[in-house]
């Protein structure tokens, strides 16, 4: 049997949110049907997943942590030219769409990742056509992860045709002993009777981390305030402002802990996730990770929230910006423990039916088998 040729190209240094969907691929694609490599700029934090993966890893010298670079098209060209991929699959990376056009790539998948509020210049003439006119001709298949990603795309220009709507999915996260649970919570100060609250995400100005902390304030001041906790996981730019701040007005309530690495002990010790984007979010996979072990979330109405997290289902939800709403619905869950009983059991149900890493990884070999047998490929 042939195998179909697939490279994945992603520019991240980091490990942002496309690398850990792609880490979710990779454990678990058809190893029958596809020869997978991905292309990685050299230092990568993601290169070691990758090849824990036994998947192997093209370094380039170019193109890192920039969508459009030069040296990189050329880069990237060459590789192709050589390699002779069957579908090039791209992520944030339009130096490696052009490269994948030129070089007579055939198939051209690329993700869109995020949600914004677009700007004019791209929503209305000559900017919609212009970017219309690139990214169709430049991508044969485009994945939103959210259907606000989705939106988008069509807002600026580019083909419904051409979308198709994947929503991330995860694995569950492994299991968490009562004793790292108790240790956990102890390092973080939580004592018994404390209804936690977190927050996974990078620490900067559009995450809302700021009315997260309007709400805290507020909270302090109510009775039994005392007893609600904010688990503050990730860095960012916004890491030091947020910490002075806190320090400032005396919300020792709320808990920094810096870049984590393994999520899962600090999910199972909290009551609840928030999110509280305002300015970018698809289908978040902090939410769709808190899901997998039943946790429920309270989300902003923004980009692609209203799609992972169902008011009343397995979550709550508030408008953007809205700290007095976000205090609100934190109090309510903390005083009825009725509703969050109800609400993470809705959390499991919701993540079974649409966001494990199986039926993500599904859909994608779907649109590559479509893609191959457009192409006259046959594995």
């Amino acid at each position: 049997m042939n195998k179909i040729k697939l490279f994945h190209v992603l520019t991240d240094t980091n490990i942002g949110g496309a690398g850990r969907v792609l880490i979710q691929f990779l454990k678990s694609y058809r190893r029958d049907l596809f020869d997978v490599s991905v292309l990685l700029p050299r230092g990568a934090e993601l290169t070691s997943l990758v090849e824990a993966e036994d998947v192997p890893v093209i370094v380039t010298e170019h193109g890192g942590d920039k969508s459009f670079d030069r040296g990189a098209v050329a880069e990237y060209a060459r590789i192709f030219r050589k390699e002779r991929p069957d579908i090039v699959h791209t992520h944030s990376s339009l130096s490696a769409r052009i490269a994948a056009f030129h070089s007579g790539v055939k198939s051209r998948v690329y993700t869109r990742h995020c949600t914004f509020d677009m700007p004019r210049k791209l929503t209305s003439f000559p900017g919609k056509q212009i970017n219309g006119f690139i990214n169709n001709r430049l991508a044969t298949r485009i994945i939103a992860v959210a259907y606000s990603a989705a939106e988008n795309l069509t807002d600026t220009g580019v083909s419904a045709k051409k979308i198709t709507v994947i929503m991330n999915g995860v694995g569950k996260l492994r299991d968490v002993t009562e004793d790292e649970k108790a240790a956990l919570r102890s390092s973080l100060g939580i004592r018994g009777g404390d209804f936690v609250c977190g927050i996974s995400a990078r620490l900067e100005p559009y995450k809302g981390h700021s009315y997260l902390l309007d709400a805290a304030k507020a909270i302090a001041g109510e009775p039994g305030g005392d007893r609600i906790k904010f688990v503050v996981m990730g860095a960012g730019s916004e890491e030091e402002a947020l910490k002075k701040r806190a320090a400032d007005e005396g919300l020792s309530s709320v808990i920094f802990t810096g870049l984590v690495k393994d999520v899962a002990p600090y999910y199972y010790i909290m009551d609840l996730q928030l999110n509280c984007s305002y300015g970018t979010e698809a289908t978040s996979i902090s939410l769709c990770e808190g899901m997998s072990i039943g946790l429920p979330a309270l989300v902003t109405t923004f980009g692609g929230n209203p799609y992972v997290i169902e008011d009343g289902v397995n979550g709550m939800t508030v408008p953007p910006k809205d700290a007095g709403a976000l205090a609100e619905k934190i109090l309510e869950a903390a005083n009825d423990p009725g509703l969050t009983e109800r609400l993470r059991a809705g959390a499991r149900e919701v993540y079974e039916k649409k966001f494990t890493a199986r039926s993500m990884t599904e859909q994608m070999e779907k649109l590559y088998l479509d893609e191959a047998e457009r192409i006259g490929i046959k594995p």
